[in-house]
């Protein structure tokens, strides 16, 4: 793939070349074809940030604030069980894993943390963890999380209050609105209770610093938010697989989104962006291996996550890039990316956009594994079973099943599927339909876990 060729001969090359055979060398993996068949690890292409060294920072004179260009998103935090994840969150966090993220991050200039009441242990143990340090070396965000019939005056403000308790704090730095999709979600939730003008009182009384929110919503929704306050800063879902057009039923079925529509009218009115899901939610980490081959190619010292972070990073309008990290090994390649940031420019935009064209080719279940879907009133994993299908989407959409590789990926698929706990698996949806309101990705949940169901029994 040269600087010339446009992306629809990309697209079209790396087809034609088979995507099994963009991996198979040992430059683009590093490690040998025994040390790969044994399962072994392969060298890591980033090296850790020196002690001392601290991430690239940008001034944000509207607020007059210096951001750490990463940002610690608190909703995957380290479990107990050892996990991490979107759905992890629901299971009791490692305290002791916490605090020595938070030690490092701050320690590398990472000054911004983010989380919400609606992230269940998230706000007390990260407030642990930060109550550790001086209050001048950590920006604290939180939100008004007041979904699910909880949008009364008095319920948002003992949110509040409760998340100042639960940080250990005595104001918030940044505030969001929590998933904001309308202008009709805003009216019934802050606007017609009295609580947005609440909220502009505690400002007032230096309690909140900055105020924003997170936007869920379609392309024609976003100017409707934007024109009814004068906005500190607005949090939005970017990646490069949903730069051109996000995921079908995104902001709901009346109008289409993407990040680069989000992100360029947001920077027009000069609104500092933070942005969400850059990985979206792991799934750009644990690509297939002939995508992560095309990149590596390309990019041999960035991983998948890294060239997904990069191409955010890049962005000058860009206040933050939040990254929900699970572990020390995450955060530490992270901190080394935006160590000394070296940011794409206008080609290599270009071509992560023929990524994202192979990435959609593959028929992907646009899941973060945020679980607001969770828990399943049937007891269906849902994350679980969309991971499973997306490890092996392509093999399961191909016209053509007698293919030796496509036939390997579907047996494994198989073995996942089967792996998991009987009655969390997707033939036990019983199509109630009580996750569908609650996806801020908008999936058809109990169509695609009937075709997961399908495609198991046929396999």
């Amino acid at each position: 793939m040269n600087d010339k060729m446009t992306r629809r001969e990309a697209l079209k090359g790396l087809i034609y070349a088979g995507m099994g055979l963009a991996v198979g060398s040992q430059v683009l993996h590093g490690a040998s074809p025994e040390a790969r068949a044994a399962g072994l690890p392969e060298p890591a292409p980033w090296k850790e940030a020196p002690e001392g060294s601290k991430i690239d920072s940008r001034t944000w004179d509207k607020m007059g604030e210096t951001l750490g260009m990463l940002g610690l998103g608190c909703m995957r935090l380290p479990t107990l069980s050892g996990g991490g994840g979107g759905y992890g969150r629901r299971q009791p966090l490692d305290q002791n894993a916490v605090n020595a993220m938070v030690d490092y991050a701050i320690a590398h200039g990472v000054n911004y943390f983010d989380t919400a009441p609606a992230y269940g242990e998230s706000e007390v143990v990260t407030g642990k963890a930060l109550s550790r340090h001086p209050r001048s070396s950590y920006k604290i965000a939180t939100k008004i999380s007041n979904m699910n019939g909880r949008a009364t005056l008095e319920a948002g403000k003992q949110m509040f209050e409760t998340s100042l308790k639960n940080l250990q704090v005595d104001y918030v730095d940044f505030l969001l609105l929590h998933n904001l999709q309308n202008l009709s979600g805003y009216n019934s939730r802050f606007r017609d209770n009295g609580l947005f003008d609440w909220l502009l009182e505690q400002k007032k009384k230096g309690r909140i610093k900055h105020l924003g929110f997170s936007f869920h919503g379609s392309n024609d929704e976003l100017p409707k938010l934007v024109e009814l306050y004068d906005w500190d800063f607005v949090q939005i879902q970017l990646n490069y697989v949903d730069w051109k057009e996000m995921s079908a039923g995104w902001g709901g079925s009346s109008g289409t989104t993407s990040s680069e529509y989000l992100y360029n009218y947001l920077v027009g009115k000069g609104i500092p962006v933070l942005v969400m899901e850059p990985v979206k939610g792991g799934a750009l980490a644990s690509v297939s291996e002939g995508i992560a081959g095309v990149m590596k190619e390309r990019h041999p010292d960035l991983t998948p996550a890294a060239n997904a972070l990069t191409f955010v990073g890049s962005l000058p309008g860009v206040m933050v890039t939040l990254s929900g990290m699970s572990n020390m090994d995450q955060l530490k390649e992270n901190v080394s990316l935006f160590t000394d940031f070296k940011p794409f420019d206008d080609k290599e935009h270009a071509f992560m956009l023929t990524v994202a064209d192979l990435y959609k080719s593959k028929g992907q279940i646009p899941c973060t594994a945020c679980a607001y879907c969770m828990p399943c009133p049937a007891g269906v994993n849902i994350p679980g079973n969309f991971k499973v299908f997306n490890s092996a989407s392509d093999a399961l959409l191909a016209t053509d099943t007698s293919k030796k590789d496509v036939v390997a990926k579907r047996k494994a698929f198989l073995k996942l599927y089967k792996e998991q706990e009987e009655g969390t698996r997707a033939d036990a949806c019983i199509s109630c339909n009580a996750c569908l309101p609650k996806c801020p990705q908008h999936i058809s949940i109990p169509q695609h876990m009937q075709r997961i169901r399908d495609l198991a029994a046929k396999i």
